[in-house]
């Protein structure tokens, strides 16, 4: 494809079928699919020659003439992939769009984020008259330079904004294989997912010249979620959760965006990518408040057992996925999950993203971490992970619903045998606004003011009557066995709340 199709950021609707298997397969399901494999290797990143050029636009708005220095722009000489040439370019075909850089948005390992403007080639530049819109914007006052004439006019201002990844060859060649964030992986990474999905933010177009690698993605402008929360509830960033009142978003806010992060855990692995670096500071949201899932520079390609040989593929090709050969921490500590942090060999990589989108969910709650690390040196995570979420909640008297502390108790476990899958988070109650029913936590006593016909809890041989079921447990059982036409509805009710 020669350019951008325009517009470039409108995504495609979302269509959701049934649960992939993908959604249901619990951790021994995964350890009986064949032995623990290494994470594939994503399919080499689709990369374009680019250079910076000085080029005369005109402004959209007001419909004057500028001279623009340093505008970033795909070449017609050759598509490169994997660093090198596969494939020539028609001469004739130009390309669609060109960036300008404006602004430094952020640094990074290996370079830099930069806000950049989309200029747009005007198809017929003879013939092209100018018009003159209603309105301006603040980046027309930075479009300076000398006016050109109209007759060799090819490019015009736009509405949109990206942000375009800046990574040094210099740093890439340096860091390689001795940091985990790898930015050729991550290319490759975000053109395996894709940008069409309304939660996930993948690359419009890779670019590069002798210098830096360019990634180029949809600039969202709504801040990350960390940020929002900073904002909303004054969070502070000690780890401590202390004292009433130390509460995150409201829970109906709080649902919308968490049913957006699944909708987007969803997308990832029905691609068979790991992302490794949940976090609030890697949720983006749009001017719409929409949420979307960045930053994929430590994601994984998980290994699928093959339907025909038994040997290791892709998700395409695949039944099972496979445990992975544990590739480290990954993202950050606090979202790490427990089997990562205690170094074992084999893990699903799977349930490592769920568990940290649990502390994610903890977070926008209560407006502060759950634990510093998963690790049994740390008493708070020690009480959650076995179960004991509740308790703690109630001794803290944090005023959150039954329904958000059962969900969360899900995630929060330290067997990933016990975790929530996919397919029951998007199932449960709190995610689809529901409230429990018939869930008492204890059966009432025979006392004189107690329901006729109740079980005498006092009673030793009345075992099943004093083991009550946990909310969690009750829930599990209840939908263990839901249909695929019942996980296709409750899953289209997911999607069309958020």
């Amino acid at each position: 494809m020669n350019g951008l199709q325009w517009n470039p950021f409108s995504p495609q609707q979302m269509h959701l079928d049934q649960f992939d298997e993908h959604a249901t397969l619990r951790y021994d399901d995964v350890a009986a699919a064949g032995p623990a494999a290494r994470p594939l290797d994503f399919p080499a990143p689709t990369v374009y020659r680019a250079t910076f050029v000085d080029v005369p636009a005109r402004d959209h708005r007001s419909g004057s003439i500028h001279h623009l220095n340093h505008v970033l722009m795909r070449t017609n000489n050759g598509l490169h992939a994997n660093n090198s040439v596969t494939n020539g370019c028609s001469i004739s075909k130009q390309p669609a769009t060109a960036y300008l850089p404006i602004k430094k948005l952020a640094k990074s390992i290996y370079g830099s984020v930069k806000l950049c403007i989309v200029l747009k080639r005007i198809e017929n530049s003879q013939t092209n008259h100018c018009k003159t819109p209603e309105g301006r914007q603040d980046y027309e006052d930075d479009l300076l330079g000398a006016s050109a004439s109209s007759n060799s006019l090819q490019w015009e201002s736009t509405d949109y904004l990206v942000a375009i990844k800046f990574s040094e060859w210099k740093r890439i060649h340096q860091l390689r294989g001795k940091h985990l964030e790898d930015p050729i992986k991550e290319c490759a990474a975000l053109q395996l997912v894709g940008n069409y999905h309304p939660h996930v933010i993948g690359a419009l177009e890779i670019l590069q010249d002798d210098h830096c690698l360019y990634t180029v993605m949809p600039y969202l402008g709504g801040g990350d979620l960390y940020g929002r929360l900073l904002g909303y509830v004054g969070y502070r960033s000690t780890g401590d959760v202390g004292g009433k009142g130390n509460i995150g978003f409201d829970e109906n806010l709080a649902r919308m965006w968490f049913r957006q992060l699944l909708l987007a855990v969803d997308h990832l692995q029905k691609k068979g990518v790991c992302h490794r670096d949940i976090s609030l500071e890697n949720l983006i949201l749009d001017k719409d408040d929409k949420l979307c899932l960045v930053d994929f520079g430590m994601a994984l390609r998980v290994p699928y057992t093959d339907k025909y040989g038994g040997g290791v593929t892709d998700v395409s090709a695949g039944t099972s996925r496979r445990l992975m050969v544990s590739q480290g921490q990954g993202g950050k500590l606090m979202y790490a999950a427990p089997e990562i942090i205690a170094q074992q060999t084999e893990v699903d990589p799977f349930a490592t993203d769920l568990w940290s989108v649990g502390v994610v969910l903890f977070v926008m709650l209560v407006g502060l971490a759950p634990f510093k690390w998963a690790h049994p040196s740390d008493k708070r995570f020690a009480s959650i992970s076995k179960g004991g979420l509740k308790k703690l909640v109630e001794a803290l008297d944090i005023p959150i619903s039954a329904e958000a502390i059962d969900l969360l108790q899900g995630f929060l476990l330290a067997d990933p045998r016990q975790r929530w899958t996919l397919a029951e988070a998007m199932q449960h109650p709190w995610v689809l606004g529901k409230k429990f029913t018939n869930r008492p936590s204890t059966f009432p006593s025979t006392s004189k003011n107690s329901a006729i016909g109740a079980p005498d809890m006092r009673n030793t041989k009345n075992r099943h009557a004093r083991k009550s079921l946990s909310p969690t447990k009750s829930f599990r059982r209840n939908n263990k066995h839901a249909s695929p036409a019942e996980c296709h509805r409750n899953m289209y009710l997911l999607s069309s709340q958020t």
